[in-house]
């Protein structure tokens, strides 16, 4: 039995399919692929390991992740512990065991930003940018493999060698590129040049921004590089270069430094621009941290509640969003199969398509009905797989 536990985002899902690759060779094999960048993740990845070790005896258990670079302590009765950098080695030049729709693709590792509240910038600061001969190969095995949908993703993808603008530029000349979605990435590499270069690739039109907090105030004391205005600029190009796009955010509620006013800023931000999905982080301290020095003064409760609101109004907005995309025609891939096959389109819109016997291909989907809790729509009459 070989099986991989992974916790955390499309970084560690790609490194424990890179690590469950290469060490095919090994059979009643266990990896626990962990996460700390918050107290929840830490938590649960601790919680996963315990249960591995307890329900797979006589297994070999692998520890990996950035739970084990940050406490490897805790991670005594593993068979091997693997910390970031021997994984790195290991699976440099190792294709991935993706068992997804999409082709997760690792371009960079690292981040050298000093962002407060950032655990994972500790962790993982060497940045080291993958060749674009390697990701073209890489590519070119996905497009082999019948990959419809490659995901770029890093640990800061906008600090990859040379700029994420120029890598998009060489992408374009591969022939047959799938269609390509980015991960989350940072608002300050959102440039004119690099929405100019994916108008010319089969690009998702979907960004996911880790803004974490649309105040002036607060954004100084996270050590971010940019602040409101310029937040307005980049959803104000978004929306003028892609028609109907996604645009999600990554936000941290309850931050030391945020109090009622500061949250009701960040919350009109939202409200007042065309965002469609969030991801909401109750603010937790991480260790090594500069914001940790700062203590925890918001109470859950307190937190609990800014999290309710955000969430509500995001799924308002979602919904209007989605209406807005009744009759229209989206590129969805079907992933999903039991019950109700459904599929991802390329603006992040889950659809649902009642007796689709199609899996993992590129259709052409009319959105026929729009309801609170799903979208629904109907094979096109049209063909195309561009």
């Amino acid at each position: 039995m070989r099986k991989l536990i992974n916790i955390g985002c499309k970084v560690n899902q790609y490194e424990g399919f890179s690590l469950l690759n290469q060490l095919s060779g090994l059979e009643n094999l266990i990896i626990v692929n962990t996460c700390c960048v918050t107290n929840e993740a830490e938590v649960k990845s601790l919680k996963k390991f315990r249960q591995a070790v307890k329900k797979y005896p006589g297994h070999i258990i692998v520890a990996s992740g950035c739970l084990c670079q940050l406490k490897p302590e805790k991670f005594t009765n593993a068979q091997v512990l693997i910390d970031n950098v021997v994984r790195n080695r290991l699976i440099d030049k190792t294709f991935p065991e993706i068992k997804k729709s999409r082709y997760l693709l690792k371009i960079e590792d690292g981040c050298n930003r000093s962002c407060t509240f950032c655990i994972v910038s500790r962790l993982r600061r060497d940045v080291i940018s993958k060749p674009l001969i390697q990701i073209k190969d890489e590519i070119n095995q996905a497009i082999s493999k019948g990959f419809k949908e490659i995901v770029l993703v890093g640990a800061n993808i906008g600090l990859y060698d040379r700029g994420l603008a120029w890598l998009i530029q060489e992408l374009s000349r591969i022939p047959n590129l799938p269609r390509i979605r980015l991960s989350s990435i940072e608002p300050g590499f959102i440039t004119g040049n690099l929405i100019n270069q994916l108008k010319k690739i089969p690009f998702c039109r979907h960004f996911h921004i880790p803004i974490q907090s649309a105040d002036n105030r607060v954004l100084k004391a996270m050590k971010r590089q940019y602040d409101r205005f310029y937040l307005e600029k980049i959803i104000e190009s978004i929306t003028k270069n892609f028609s109907d796009p996604a645009i999600g955010a990554d936000l941290i509620v309850g931050f030391p430094e945020e109090g009622e006013k500061e949250f009701l800023n960040t919350y009109n931000f939202i409200k007042e621009n065309p965002f469609t999905h969030l991801h909401i982080f109750p603010y937790s301290p991480r260790p090594l941290t500069e914001a940790s020095r700062l203590g925890d003064p918001i109470p859950a409760e307190e937190k609990h509640n800014r999290f309710l609101e955000l969430k509500n109004l995001i799924d308002k907005k979602n919904f209007e969003f989605r209406k807005g995309l009744l009759n229209k025609e989206l590129k969805v891939i079907i992933d999903r199969h039991k019950d109700n096959p459904s599929g991802l389109s390329d603006n992040y819109i889950r659809v649902t398509i009642k007796n689709c016997k199609i899996r993992d291909t590129l259709l052409n989907i009319k959105v026929t009905r729009v309801e609170q809790n799903q979208t629904l729509g109907i094979i096109s009459n049209r063909s195309d797989d561009d």
